[in-house]
């Protein structure tokens, strides 16, 4: 899966397309603009707006709490995940137009939760997904593994052979519930921004810029 995607791109090199213009989630405990700086390296490739989750934690913010030894992919329950909800539906509408989503770890695993519960649909429907160190949401397992062969969503999947916050199995199901491609890199729970990786995702804003 997103074989041919990642071998077109180490072929072809950077795709010349328009930028597209997307909203990026980050991790548990960051901020917006920390992520930004994170991520910079996409900016030749892609405008990038990045916000701060709508919950403090610490110095930084979440897109959800946990009770306590949970874990987002074991946890029953996100708390304040209606406040998030109405949060992500606000930014979209007043911040955009958006042509794509994008988030890492805990913010690729709310883009798993609003496909998992049918979110991602009319004025809210992005061209694009894409999910860094993903994994399934422990409140939404069922209604995840429903989407598996009903739909196929213009995802890029971007797992680490080396993960070991959020195991590359959970992203690999996610990806296999949602659909689009896989690009599985050798490094942990990152975005990997190495040329090759670069490539891989010019190559998908190509292919969905043609879709």
């Amino acid at each position: 899966l997103g074989l041919s995607l990642a071998l077109a791109a180490i072929a072809s090199g950077p795709a010349m397309v328009s930028k597209p213009r997307l909203l990026c989630l980050h991790g548990k405990g960051s901020t917006g603009a920390d992520f930004r700086d994170r991520i910079a390296a996409l900016e030749a490739r892609a405008d990038i707006v990045c916000v701060d989750a709508p919950h403090e934690l610490g110095n930084g913010f979440a897109w959800w709490h946990l009770p306590p030894g949970e874990r987002s992919f074991t946890t029953p329950t996100f708390l304040g995940w209606e406040k998030t909800k109405d949060y992500i539906h606000s930014v979209w509408s007043q911040q955009g137009p958006f042509d794509g989503l994008l988030g890492f770890s805990q913010g690729a695993i709310l883009l798993a939760s609003l496909a998992a519960l049918g979110e991602l649909k009319g004025s809210f429907q992005p061209k694009m997904l894409l999910l860094f160190g993903s994994a399934v949401p422990g409140p939404f397992r069922k209604e995840l593994a429903a989407l598996a062969g009903t739909q196929s969503y213009r995802a890029l999947h971007v797992v680490g052979s080396k993960d070991d916050i959020n195991p590359p199995d959970g992203g690999k199901e996610v990806a296999a519930a949602l659909g689009g491609d896989l690009y599985e890199h050798d490094g942990d729970h990152t975005v990997p921004l190495d040329e090759k990786s670069l490539d891989v995702y010019s190559s998908f804003f190509e292919m969905v810029a043609k879709a």
